[in-house]
């Protein structure tokens, strides 16, 4: 952004801290900007507010940025008459400044300016001195103009809002953010002038081309004429624009309705599609109590095996830790198996004896009676 833009700060210029001589530090900076050195005695030094964070009179305010911004670039600033832009309206120049709170939370922007005394002036610093000068005004380029209710950029964006018009209760103003190149500081005269010179015009058509661009430019003569045609009582184009918008607020729920309704489809639609998932996989799943009988007869069956390597003097506790690792059910059955026929090869079935006639005398030629072959 090349074009200027001015903002003047009325009845309020100067700052309370009042004039002072220049310090050593003063001097330093203000002699880096001189063909030669000046004493503190050869020079007027003046305080000024050049502009603060408050809503102004055209819709604007400054950012906190904005102004330490300007404090950042303030050295060299020149200081003129009414924005004319000529060697012959140099007055002062700014050395310094710096960004302070004000007492009702806002910020200001505190320069301090200088000027050489001498005959040609003497006249200016009598002003000043008197409280006649003391109203200015800043030309600057901003980086980015916001607005204030969508915080677009007010003229380079789709921002739909015009400054000082009302919103839902809000009036829409302008954030200055960022600036980008400061020009000059002016006196100017009382009331000051926010629209002057080149910034009148320049300000002035963006404004006029941002107005027509939201009113549809020639459009709004016949949305006028087609909503009368409708039998509505409009005033005016502005009346006639919040129609089309409350129309189109209305538009924008319906479709924004349909689309959370679509949305929700799409949501129980996948519910039912879960709930259908789970069923079946619902019932593939065993029976519990199924489950349950079958983890029971794994467990005897590792029991019992453990039972039986007992039996055949193995060690029970390694046997036990063994089984478990055995997940198998036919497996877990071919061990069993195995174990009974070693333990009934080990200690087979002693025969029952009791209550028959045995031939002692057949049975002892026959063979030798071992009675450890038995066990009772």
């Amino acid at each position: 952004m090349k074009d200027i833009f001015r903002k003047s700060t009325s009845m309020k210029g100067f700052a309370d801290v009042g004039t002072k001589s220049a310090s050593d530090g003063d001097l330093q900076i203000i002699n880096s900007m001189t063909r030669r050195e000046f004493a503190a005695d050869e020079l007027y030094i003046f305080p000024v507010v050049c502009c603060d964070t408050r809503l102004d009179r055209d819709g604007d305010r400054f950012t906190k940025a904005s102004l330490d911004d300007m404090a950042g670039i303030a050295k060299g600033v020149t200081v003129l008459f009414d924005h004319k832009w000529s060697a012959a309206g140099q007055t002062a120049r700014l050395f310094k400044a710096e960004v302070r709170a004000a007492v009702d939370g806002e910020s200001e922007l505190l320069a301090w300016a200088y000027m050489p005394k001498n005959e040609q002036t003497q006249a200016v610093i009598d002003s000043i001195d008197a409280g006649i000068l003391k109203e200015v005004s800043v030309g600057f380029a901003f980086k980015e103009l916001q607005c204030s209710i969508c915080k677009q950029d007010y003229y380079g964006g789709n921002c739909p809002h015009y400054r000082g018009r009302e919103y839902d209760g809000q009036t829409a103003f302008t954030w200055i953010s960022g600036v980008a190149e400061w020009y000059e500081l002016s006196f100017v005269a009382v009331p000051a002038q926010p629209r002057a010179g080149v910034e009148k015009s320049f300000r002035e058509k963006l404004d006029d081309e941002k107005l027509k661009s939201l009113r549809g430019d020639g459009q709004v003569k016949g949305l006028l004429e087609y909503l009368k045609s409708l039998g509505m009582e409009v005033k005016d184009d502005d009346h006639a624009l919040s129609v089309v918008k409350e129309w189109k607020e209305k538009v924008d729920g319906a479709e924004k309705a349909a689309s959370d309704l679509e949305t929700t489809k799409a949501a129980l639609k996948k519910a039912e599609d879960d709930l259908k998932a789970a069923q079946e996989q619902l019932k593939g799943a065993p029976d519990a109590a199924l489950a349950a009988a079958g983890q029971k007869f794994f467990d005897e069956t590792r029991n019992e095996i453990v039972r039986l390597g007992g039996m055949l003097g193995e060690s029970t506790k390694s046997l036990e830790i063994i089984m478990k690792g055995v997940t198998d059910i036919n497996a877990l059955l071919e061990v069993k198996k195995d174990y009974e026929q070693r333990v009934n090869e080990k200690f087979p079935t002693t025969p029952q004896t009791s209550g028959a006639e045995v031939d002692l005398t057949k049975t002892a030629s026959t063979a030798e009676i071992n009675l450890k072959d038995y066990t009772v």
